[in-house]
């Protein structure tokens, strides 16, 4: 098996991140009096006690935070860490990272495969492109952590970015246990940037590559290690959003990804992802007040885009329209396309529209059917549809129909018999105008039992300008 030995996870100090910024070299980072940390010469202190009660004692692990400067690239300037910083920062590697595993992998995957060695320092470790190392895994026995004179466990997000890296690191030491899957690094082979810290590798470019961050571009196991920590630290509402708002190149990729992460740990190791996922996220949220994000999958364009619906229908005589409101313009189109149709249909002149439905086919393609009566006591209702193309953005939410054919018709037969108004006041509605779908109407509040329910579409920079229905799952 091929070894690597060092792994690097950095993150870039540029103009985009002003918390990185605060991280660049200063005097108050870098100059200290190197003679007051002497490893040769210490007084023992209850940190060293806390160390070897919860970390040597029953793990065989060794933490070095006195200054070790052959521990690290000596050729750069690094700063010790501060006492007090010490002690936060085992805390959260004993309660994120290896608690977790032993209470998901037992202790016996933890006492075996955990490096026995965290070399502590306070600075990063700066490159020459203005980015800095986080931490690095040496061997398979050693993980160092750099920049914990920055710890700040009160803050939710310092306490991500730093479990974040120790995930990140870990990971490389169990690819060394068992190689990555010969099926990862296919999925975005093209895409791979050495050159990872470039200006042009921006956020929104790694995440249309269907990379989980910039830095997961720099390889094949740096972008395993990334997608690992990710799903383990930010959570799978976290990822389930980011996959939800790349672009529809990018989301197979990511999908796949995380299968080949999920069925390693299950496949070779026996973890159950999930569990692990959701050990970390517990401590996250009671040890450090982490919150999820909204969970943004839940919104009618990411039901739409998925798939999910199979109608909405419009029918003003149904009950909820007096209960919650009937909108206008819709109303309106509706009382024209009654009237057209008995024009068109002289012989019919009692006929009427039942209603107006959006028939889902797919995530690009809708049926608009309209359902009539010959007679108004007729108790035959026929249906006239209409074929259009429809595309939907998960990020803002925006809709726009299209016209298009079915066998090289845009309707079926039915339709020609109310052709007429269609054509004078559905289809510009349709096609003339960019529509925002989501749960409507507005007055069903988040609170009530029946949001998510009903749903539709109103016309951008038009709110009261509307159309909605309850929602028919597939």
């Amino acid at each position: 098996m091929v070894m690597k030995k060092i792994n690097i996870i950095r993150y870039i100090g540029l103009l985009m991140g002003l918390s990185l910024l605060a991280c660049s070299k200063s005097d108050e980072n870098l100059d200290v009096d190197l003679s007051k940390y002497n490893s040769d010469t210490y007084v023992k202190t209850a940190v060293d006690d806390w160390i070897t009660t919860n970390l040597t004692t029953p793990f065989n692990i060794q933490v070095v935070y006195r200054f070790e400067r052959n521990l690290t690239d000596v050729s750069r300037d690094i700063s010790p860490s501060k006492l007090e910083t010490v002690q936060p920062t085992m805390e959260l590697v004993l309660d994120g990272f290896i608690n977790v595993y032993k209470e998901v992998a037992g202790s016996a995957f933890i006492k075996t495969y955990t490096p026995k060695q965290f070399v502590l320092y306070g600075s990063g470790s700066y490159n020459s492109n203005n980015s800095y190392n986080l931490g690095t895994a040496d061997g398979g026995r050693r993980v160092v952590l750099y920049d914990t004179n920055g710890i700040d466990l009160t803050n939710p997000e310092n306490a991500r970015r730093r479990l974040r890296t120790i995930h990140h690191e870990f990971t490389h030491i169990v690819n060394q246990i068992i190689n990555i899957p010969t099926t990862f690094e296919p999925i975005t082979a093209a895409d791979y940037f050495a050159d990872w810290t470039n200006a042009s590798n921006t956020a929104a470019v790694a995440k249309g590559l269907g990379f989980i961050s910039p830095y997961a571009r720099s390889a094949p196991g740096e972008d395993f290690a990334e997608m690992t920590s990710h799903l383990l630290v930010e959570g799978q509402v976290w990822f389930n959003n980011y996959v939800a708002t790349a672009s529809p190149s990018a989301q197979p990729k990511l999908l796949a990804k995380e299968r080949i992460v999920r069925d390693y740990f299950k496949t070779f190791f026996d973890i159950d992802f999930n569990e692990l996922q959701g050990a970390v996220q517990r401590v996250l949220k009671e040890n450090y007040n982490a919150k999820d994000p909204t969970d943004i999958t839940q919104t009618l364009p990411i039901w739409l885009n998925r798939n999910l619906v199979s109608t909405i229908r419009y029918q003003p005589s149904a009950a909820h329209y007096g209960t919650f409101g009937n909108p206008a313009a819709i109303r309106a189109i509706f009382t024209n396309m009654q009237a057209a149709f008995r024009e068109q249909n002289p012989g019919w002149p009692t006929g009427t529209i039942e209603y107006f439905e959006f028939r889902f086919t797919d995530a690009q393609n809708m049926v608009f059917r309209i359902a009539f009566k010959i007679a108004s006591n007729s108790n035959d209702v026929y249906f006239a549809d209409y074929y259009f193309g429809m595309q939907v953005s998960n990020i803002t939410g925006e809709v726009q129909f299209s016209k298009t054919t079915s066998a090289g018709l845009h309707n079926t037969s039915n339709g020609n018999l109310l052709l007429n108004g269609f054509e004078r006041h559905l289809l510009p509605y349709l096609t003339n105008r960019v529509f925002v779908a989501d749960w409507l109407p507005t007055t069903i509040g988040s609170t009530s039992n029946l949001y998510r329910t009903f749903g539709g579409f109103y016309v951008k920079d038009a709110p009261t300008n509307y159309i909605y229905g309850p929602i028919v799952l597939k």
